[in-house]
C-alpha cells in the first residue's frame, strides 16, 4: 500500500479548511496513517524544499510557510501521511496544478487556493513521486509516529 504526505498550509489553516481537504482524501478511499500539528522552523521548511535551493522562488515559500502572510500565532502545518493504493498520483489528482489559477475549479486547489499579494497561496502540499513521499514523511515524522 502507498504512503502520501500532505502539507496543510498557513493559508488553508487560517481559514479553517483542514476537515474539508481531510474529507476529501478520505471519500478517495484513503487512509489517515499518521497525524500531527507541527510548528515549522526554517531548517525543516529549507530541507523540504531542498529541490527549490538556488530557485529564485524559495524564499517566498519559506515566507509563506512560516507565516510571513497570514495571521496565524505561530508556524504552525497540520501534517498528514495518508495511505491507499496508488495514493500519490491520486492526491495528487485531487489537488489539481500547482498554480491554483491554472487549476480546475473542482480541485482543492482550483477551490480554495489563490494568488494574494503577488504570493501562490495552494492550500496543500503533496508528494509527488512515491520516492519523495518517503523522503518526506521521514522528514516530518517519527517511525512510531505513522501506522504501519
Amino acid at each position: 500500500m502507498e504512503q502520501t504526505l500532505i502539507l496543510i498550509k498557513p493559508d488553508a489553516i487560517e481559514k479553517r479548511l483542514t476537515g474539508i481537504i481531510l474529507s476529501r482524501f478520505e471519500a478517495l478511499g484513503l487512509e489517515i496513517a499518521g497525524a500531527k500539528v507541527v510548528c515549522a522552523t526554517e531548517e525543516l521548511l529549507r530541507e523540504h524544499y531542498a529541490n527549490l535551493q538556488g530557485s529564485p522562488f524559495l524564499d517566498g515559500v519559506l515566507k509563506f510557510m512560516l507565516g510571513e502572510y497570514n495571521h496565524l500565532p505561530d508556524h504552525r502545518i497540520h501534517a498528514f501521511v495518508l495511505r491507499g493504493e496508488n495514493a500519490v498520483a491520486r492526491v495528487r489528482a485531487a489537488l489539481g496544478a500547482t498554480n491554483p489559477e491554472k487549476a480546475d475549479p473542482w480541485t482543492l486547489r482550483g477551490q480554495f487556493g489563490c494568488i494574494k499579494n503577488g504570493v501562490m497561496q495552494n492550500a496543500v502540499h503533496a508528494s509527488g513521486t512515491p520516492e519523495e513521499a518517503q523522503r518526506e514523511i521521514n522528514l516530518w515524522f517519527k517511525p512510531e509516529e505513522v501506522l504501519k
